[in-house]
């Protein structure tokens, strides 16, 4: 008998129990459910995302590649400009967008349109990218600001100091802003700082930043000889 009395209690606690938090399991329960497939729902719709940036890329790289010696035509800017605008619209913290920024500013300084190219340099940037995207950027953008005379923008862009692997590319870049300034010690610092990154394997890169680092010498010594005539 309470064994049984016992089971009726247990019961009548379960009751109780349920009345006091039955609709707080089953809310948690559904709350659960939801989330579960609203994640994974929206796990499928970034996989689709992707799947579809990918195939813009492919079709993009495929008009852009052009082979040695052929030019793009303009049906074919036009259809890599609207490509490369699909893919900053999806999502622009994505790498096929950035990637697709960088074409179009190589496609806007191969037209000599600098300013075009700089925009799309600069919308890398506001997008927040990589560290390593942002550094080619930042290079990039200071070889156009540079082919625009505005040489205090492009060393902007080139502080801090990159990673080493970009270490020679901007050493050079910036060699080459201050031998335009006039400023051919500091250039040849420069480029010798670019040379001593530089992998000699690397033999026609090595040569153009030995060829510089010379060049620089040899215009100095003229004004070392006069200097020293002139004691």
């Amino acid at each position: 008998m309470s064994v049984h009395l016992s089971e009726e209690e247990q019961i009548e606690s379960l009751k109780r129990w349920w009345k006091d938090y039955g609709k707080t399991v089953v809310i948690a329960i559904l709350v659960a459910v939801v989330g579960y497939f609203g994640y994974t729902t929206w796990q499928d719709q970034k996989r689709q995302k992707a799947e579809n940036a990918s195939v813009i890329y492919e079709q993009l790289l495929k008009l852009a590649n052009a082979e040695p010696g052929k030019t793009l035509s303009d049906s074919d800017k036009a259809t890599i400009t609207h490509l490369a605008g699909e893919l900053k619209d999806g999502n622009s913290h994505s790498m096929y967008a950035h990637s697709a920024a960088f074409f179009l500013a190589k496609l806007a300084v191969d037209d000599n349109k600098l300013d075009v190219a700089a925009t799309e340099l600069k919308w890398v940037l506001s997008a927040k990218p990589e560290a390593a995207t942002e550094q080619l950027a930042r290079l990039r953008l200071a070889r156009v600001l540079t082919a625009q005379k505005s040489y205090a923008d492009a060393l902007a862009q080139l502080s801090p100091e990159p990673a080493a692997a970009f270490t020679s590319e901007y050493a050079e870049a910036r060699g080459d802003i201050l031998k335009l300034q006039g400023d051919l010690e500091a250039a040849r610092t420069a480029y010798e700082k670019a040379l001593a990154a530089t992998d000699p394997q690397q033999q026609e890169r090595f040569m153009l930043l030995q060829m510089k680092v010379d060049d620089l010498k040899v215009d100095a010594s003229p004004a070392v000889a006069a200097g020293e005539k002139a004691q």
